[in-house]
């Protein structure tokens, strides 16, 4: 197919390197009068690492499940937060199918765990594991870069396809490019959507499942070309499509060559491209959907946008923690942060109106917020 790429694996699971940190911070001074901003703010970060029982110095996803707890991905293993800040592991000893864990996700319904490995899927149920794979289960392939769960079915994100488990019937669906729209096998995310369920394609754009009727829907690059976006707000950024993520009628397709929003009431896309826009990078790790907002994890910092507004958390080569804001006809505001988050290399995000919690390539780390922009925690730059 034109433009084609092999997807690099090491890059899927964040062993490539981290590129250089965001450059210098000259920018304007504070606009006078700017406001309060629709997004909240972290007012300091709190960061989790070896010394606190996390396995690996790299976290490659978070989850905070609806008791409270935090539980992590690394490279080591599962690990949950407790109650005296430090993490307790759980491995292959454990049930647990592989020590590398991708992604984490929670049914709403039971509260059980589903744990996406290199070797399989894991479900966590009354202290209980239980792996899931090709040959014991039917599970499509045992690399499994993302997992979610919706009205009784957990669906794999694999290497070979995506694969639909319903929890009634304890069976396995395949979907791939024999019986989709899909023109790729590889699936690197999927997100569940109302009442349809979105598929994250390497090569093949997003592709929407609706279960009730069978049917697919692509949505694809409408330029073809994945090294640059020539049709602006058209469609996906491009075809290569690294990670998905879906709340309140809004998609955010994360790749890594930009970001894309689809707005599925008005069926009208947005997209950025780094350096053209706030966009920190083009290579897009994973996005985190809460409400209306993203929170978006790249190689040289996370952002937090409603698509108007962005709140860019950097690191520069001092190690200090960076705050840029973006507001729609302002100039841009940096300020300087007490505290920082432990790299700019950032894998994933899990957010909510009251904290964020951040897995990057150096430890863990928890984002305080602030009521407002205007905190004790930041201050103008010089």
């Amino acid at each position: 197919m034109k433009n084609r790429l092999s997807p690099p694996f090491a890059i899927v699971i964040g062993l490539a390197s981290a590129l250089s940190h965001a450059q210098g911070m000259n920018a304007p001074a504070p606009a006078p009068g700017a406001g309060p901003l629709p997004i909240p703010v972290v007012s300091r970060f709190e960061n989790f690492g070896e010394k606190d029982g996390i396995p690996s110095h790299k976290v490659h996803c978070v989850l905070k499940a609806s008791d409270g707890r935090i539980w992590i991905g690394t490279p080591n293993g599962l690990c949950v937060r407790q109650d005296n800040g430090t993490f307790r592991r759980y491995g292959t000893e454990d049930g647990l199918s592989h020590l590398t864990v991708l992604s984490i996700a929670e049914d709403p319904a039971t509260g059980d765990l589903w744990i996406a490995t290199l070797q399989g899927l894991t479900r966590l149920s009354g202290g209980r594991f239980t792996a899931f794979t090709q040959t014991n289960s039917g599970l499509p392939n045992n690399v499994v870069y993302g997992v979610a769960v919706a009205e009784g079915t957990v669906w794999a994100a694999t290497a070979a396809g995506t694969g639909a488990y319903d929890l009634r019937t304890r069976a396995w669906k395949p979907y791939d490019q024999t019986n989709t729209v899909m023109n790729e096998p590889w699936c690197y995310a999927v997100a569940p959507g109302k009442g349809v369920i979105y598929l994250g394609v390497w090569a093949g754009g997003v592709v929407e499942h609706d279960p009730h009727t069978g049917t697919f829907k692509a949505y694809r690059d409408p330029d073809g070309e994945f090294h640059i976006a020539l049709a602006t707000d058209s469609g996906p950024i491009v075809d290569v499509t690294s990670w998905v993520a879906y709340d309140q009628g809004i998609l955010w397709q994360g790749s890594y060559f930009g970001l894309a929003r689809y707005n599925t009431g008005s069926a009208t896309w947005r997209t950025w491209v780094q350096d053209k826009t706030p966009l920190l990078s083009n290579f897009v790790n994973t996005v985190f959907a809460h409400g209306r907002l993203g929170w978006v994890s790249t190689d040289r910092g996370v952002s937090v946008t409603d698509g108007d507004n962005w709140v860019n958390y950097l690191v520069d080569k001092e190690g200090r923690g960076v705050v840029r804001i973006y507001r729609p006809g302002k100039p841009p505001e940096t300020r300087m942060m007490t505290t920082a988050l432990p790299d700019g290399f950032i894998m994933a995000v899990w957010a909510d109106d009251h904290e964020a919690w951040f897995a990057t390539s150096n430890g863990l780390s928890h984002g305080v917020f602030t009521v407002s922009s205007d905190s004790s925690a930041l201050t103008s730059n010089p």
